[in-house]
This record gives C-alpha cells, sequence and structure tokens, in this order.
C-alpha cells in the first residue's frame, strides 16, 4: 500500500537524520519534495509554524513574568530531573 510505503520511507529518513547533519539535510529535502508532490505548502506550513512558535514565545514571557517564583520552580524541577537522567 503506497501510505505504508511513505510511512516506511519517512522511518528510514528519520533513521538517516541521527547520522548527521549532512543526511538531515538531504532528507529534509526529500520530505520536502514529497509533501510538494501530494500538493501540500511547505512554506505556507514553516510559516505558519513560526507564527505559532512567537505566539508561544510571547505566552511563555508572559506567564514568566506574571509568575516568576513558579517559573523559577519549574526550572529547578526540570533540571533536577535532567540532572538525574544523565547521570544514569
Amino acid at each position: 500500500m503506497a501510505v505504508e510505503d511513505d510511512v516506511e520511507r519517512v522511518t528510514k529518513r528519520a533513521e538517516m537524520v541521527s547520522e548527521g547533519p549532512d543526511e538531515a539535510r538531504e532528507a529534509g529535502r526529500e520530505i520536502v519534495s514529497n509533501l510538494k508532490s501530494v500538493g501540500i505548502d511547505t512554506d505556507r506550513m514553516s510559516e505558519a509554524a513560526g507564527e505559532r512558535v512567537s505566539e508561544l514565545q510571547r505566552l511563555v514571557i508572559e506567564e514568566v513574568r506574571a509568575q516568576p517564583m513558579r517559573a523559577l520552580a519549574w526550572a529547578a524541577a526540570i533540571g533536577l530531573v535532567v540532572g538525574f537522567w544523565a547521570a544514569k
């Protein structure tokens, strides 16, 4: 089935991404090409994603300014978890 073949190709490309930057760049180009071939506007997708990231950044900044001690507690908790995870 075509969908299963596409999923398998994407999975193989995702494995290549972890091999290095050149492989990741090539995999990205192929994925963009595949998306465009089925009619998906990747430029619009990246623009929309950028807008969402900007909005998320704004919301996080507002929340941190509103409750700095809470943000500090979350940062300490995440640091503790990552520290324990990295120590293993």
